[in-house]
């Protein structure tokens, strides 16, 4: 049928249909225009949603004394022979240092590897529970059970599948000082008698794992136990319950107590007993 064919009203249906496309075509294209422009400034993410809670890798990253640190070797920067740029570096380290994640083999036989832990289980709500002032009164202070039901009191029941996390303040006060954060500034054996930072108790832990169903347990020091431990009590039980850890932790200061969501991309290392992660935060409004 040829348009000349159309009555009036079906023109003007026509001409209403026309412009209704239109007009949602071009609010898409002015969305896909915005969401480019923002990947472009990442100064837009930052006054946004997004919070960085990951230490970049370098020389200063904090690794247990008796572990390999963090080592990168530049292995060509420069203009080839056929006159083009090119930079390539090799890296080495243990997978326990900086910002990383501990998967259940780590301290539970028979446990999931870093590879066989789904995506989807790295990602949930964040709950921050504030102990900084006590940590800075005791330096191997340990998060207790009635910290929990503080946090509570204030904010509801903590919803199932959480991320929880302990804010100590030694990361925002201190990383990447050794001495400030670790207790000590010794490397290998010797340092360990020395080491002295706060941590979970395995009550708590207990408590969380069997009354909440958390997801995982994060924290802003080097150990999700605290530096004296001898045993590693919070690790055996967390891990032999198949959740999840994570440590040195970044930014914690701008982590709201609640509301958040938390990602955690670590590197898929087959046979992995931890990794190094990209962690950050999803901020409510």
């Amino acid at each position: 049928m040829k348009p000349a064919n159309f009555s009036p009203a079906a023109h003007r249906f026509l001409r209403q249909g026309f412009f209704v496309l239109a007009t949602l075509l071009l609010s898409v294209l002015g969305g896909l225009i915005a969401f480019n422009l923002g990947a472009c400034r990442p100064e837009l993410v930052r006054q946004g949603k997004l919070l960085d809670m990951t230490y970049p890798f370098d020389e200063t990253s904090i690794y247990w004394p008796t572990a390999k640190p963090f080592q990168l070797t530049k292995v060509f920067w420069g203009i080839t022979e056929l006159n083009y740029w090119y930079a390539s570096n090799e890296f080495a380290a243990s997978e326990h240092g900086g910002t990383h994640a501990d998967a259940p083999i780590h301290f539970a036989q028979g446990g999931r590897t870093i590879d066989q832990v789904p995506l989807e289980e790295w990602i949930g709500p964040a709950v921050k529970i504030d102990v900084a002032a006590k940590c800075a009164a005791n330096r191997n202070y340990l998060l207790q059970i009635e910290d929990i039901h503080v946090w509570e009191k204030k904010n509801g029941r903590i919803p199932t599948n959480a991320w929880v996390i302990m804010f100590t303040g030694f990361g925002t006060v201190h990383y990447p000082d050794k001495k400030a954060v670790l207790g000590t500034d010794k490397g290998g054996p010797e340092a360990l008698p020395e080491l002295s930072f706060p941590g979970f108790s395995a009550e708590a832990v207990d408590f969380l794992i069997k009354e909440r169903n958390i997801k995982g347990i994060a924290i802003d020091t080097p150990s999700i136990d605290y530096g004296q431990s001898k045993d590693f009590k919070v690790h055996q039980v967390l891990c032999a319950a198949e959740k999840l850890a994570l440590e040195n932790i970044a930014n914690l200061d701008q982590l709201p107590e609640k509301g958040a969501t938390l990602y955690v991309i670590p590197m898929l290392i087959k046979n992995g007993t931890g990794a190094p992660a990209r962690v950050f935060a999803f901020l409510p409004e």
